[in-house]
């Protein structure tokens, strides 16, 4: 059994500082789950004040939801200040699939800062290994598993980063070990900003312990929560439901409901 008890328990007693520059679809809900599992949320953006308080958090979480010149200005100082003091980063390469200047954006990130988890659905990892588009949208497409999986160890030796790639079941990496991850939802990625959502937990986490035993908490708080919801009224029951489950989870019903497999 992976060790979930410790660090979830560390978050509940510790308030962590998540420095998060993400989309403004998600950041309202993105900072509520962080609040409720006891971390603090700072969503600055603007590029005079992302240095100090990247310096000042615990994590960095970059998410390409949404961009524009001045947020990629913002971006590069607050990874700037991430690499020079040592924050580990979170790096959610939104539509990297989809649009070159994403892609080479993302590729940029990696080849010259010291990203820590790379965080994508399919779709994206397996874009960024191939350096080539693979969608039209920021959804991920049906690419084979065992495909996927040989992707993310791939790149997790290139970069030495942990690699999480989000699907129907959801894989971590490093360079020694693989997880694969079982539980979930089919309606999760029927809500905007979950993936958002999973990011922020993720550098909540990650802050506590860098290893795949964090980023597996991270992932079971989301999808087991997501298993708990409300399901039979409609999308708006359901996110709501989502968003009291996160709240209400403990480490107990983690380690009773998680699913998962060593490769």
């Amino acid at each position: 059994m992976i060790n979930l008890d410790y660090i979830f328990d560390q978050m509940k007693e510790n308030t962590h500082t998540i420095h998060a520059i993400v989309s403004p679809l998600a950041s309202n809900d993105m900072a509520n789950v962080l609040l409720s599992l006891n971390q603090a949320p700072f969503l600055a953006e603007y590029y005079k004040e992302v240095y100090e308080i990247t310096k000042n958090s615990h994590t960095l979480l970059v998410n390409l939801g949404t961009i524009n010149e001045n947020k990629l200005i913002s971006i590069r100082e607050a990874l700037k200040s991430a690499k020079e003091n040592n924050v580990p980063i979170i790096l959610d390469p939104v539509g990297a699939s989809a649009s070159k200047v994403r892609l080479e954006t993302v590729n940029y990130y990696l080849e010259n800062y010291p990203i820590s988890v790379l965080k994508g659905n399919y779709s994206e990892i397996y874009s960024i290994y191939h350096n080539n588009l693979s969608t039209t949208g920021v959804d991920s497409k049906n690419i084979n598993k065992e495909e996927i999986i040989k992707v993310c160890q791939k790149l997790s030796t290139m970069y030495n980063i942990i690699v999480v790639a989000t699907g129907k079941e959801d894989i971590i990496c490093d360079e020694k070990e693989t997880l694969l991850l079982k539980n979930g939802s089919p309606l999760l990625p029927k809500v905007t900003g979950t993936g958002c959502i999973l990011g922020g937990i993720i550098a909540a986490s990650y802050s506590f312990k860098e290893n795949l035993s964090a980023i597996a908490l991270a992932i079971s708080i989301l999808n087991i929560a997501a298993e708990l919801a409300i399901k039979d009224k409609g999308m708006a029951s359901f996110k709501l439901s989502l968003l009291d489950q996160i709240s209400l989870i403990d480490s107990k019903t983690i380690e009773e409901r998680i699913i998962y497999e060593k490769l």
